[in-house]
């Protein structure tokens, strides 16, 4: 069978990690690889994760090099380059795999000529969460294209994917970005390719936490702001030499949108770049867009 390369970034999760690699083992799919990317943990993680590779060799231990900067993304771009499988899933450090998770997954691509299959994601400590998470999967197979996922008519979560490993490891998740990263990677991903198919199936267990990232971001509008303009506008960087006119359009128009409704953007990112990026883009009318934000 095919062997599946399964990426976890980490960081001071060893109260958690052990449901995740318990699930891991639990698995109906026998051959896989676990690359653990540890990004700088201070607590007993490295301690941790080696009790767990003496009993089970499948399972490897990585730390992220001093000379690289600290972040998921670092350590995903690490997992990638060093994976071994046919196929690649990316997943989280405090998330469970339902049983069957590798096998619903790599039997679906396997046996069809798809490059990466979508499946679903559900909260196990959080119902109030589900009623939104619920709502991303609305779409079906003959939706999935580039255009409609930077447009977010499509959309999925970083662990819903396997990806076959040749396209996988054909981009890099940008190592600048610190929220809305899966949003990029998957942008320029279904550039290269948007042959997928959706499972509408749940085989993963989000955890949910009180205190996360993206909630701390709903508490600081202005960073939350900052992320979203910083995730279009470098994502329109990533692809603007490949993009179709239609995702180009949609992720500057989105970077102007925000300034017009938070001026403060205006100090700190770069409006002559993004004024010439609307005329190009939009031309005449572009240039009406630059006027207002001037």
């Amino acid at each position: 069978s095919d062997l599946v390369s399964i990426i976890i970034p980490t960081y001071n999760r060893s109260h958690l990690i052990g449901d995740t690699l318990d699930s891991i083992k639990k698995q109906t799919y026998k051959n896989w690889e676990c690359l653990i990317i540890d990004d700088g943990s201070t607590d007993y993680t490295e301690a941790f994760i080696k009790t767990y590779i003496e009993n089970d060799k499948r399972f490897t231990y990585l730390e992220r090099p001093d000379t690289l900067p600290k972040g998921a993304n670092v350590c995903r771009n690490i997992g990638l380059s060093l994976a071994k499988g046919d196929y690649i899933i990316f997943f989280d450090s405090d998330d469970l795999m339902i049983s069957n998770h590798i096998e619903t997954k790599c039997g679906a691509i396997s046996e069809t000529t798809y490059d990466f299959i979508i499946t679903r994601t559900k909260y196990f400590n959080y119902d109030e969460g589900n009623k939104v998470i619920d709502k991303i999967y609305k779409f079906k197979t003959q939706d999935i294209s580039h255009c409609n996922y930077v447009k977010q008519i499509v959309n999925w979560l970083t662990y819903d994917t396997c990806i076959k490993a040749k396209l996988a490891k054909s981009i890099r998740f940008n190592e600048e970005l610190t929220s809305g990263q899966e949003y990029n990677y998957f942008a320029k991903l279904t550039l290269e390719s948007s042959n997928a198919l959706f499972l509408n199936e749940i085989v993963t267990h989000r955890r949910h936490h009180t205190i996360s990232i993206q909630a701390n971001l709903k508490i600081n509008k202005r960073a939350s702001v900052r992320g979203f303009y910083n995730v279009f506008w470098k994502t329109y960087l990533d692809i603007k030499f490949k993009a179709p006119k239609c995702s180009k359009r949609n992720l500057v128009f989105k970077c102007y949108r925000l300034v017009i409704k938070h001026p403060f953007l205006k100090k700190e990112q770069n409006m002559t770049a993004l004024g010439k990026s609307l005329i190009k883009e939009f031309n005449i009318k572009g240039f009406y867009y630059w006027l207002k934000l001037i």
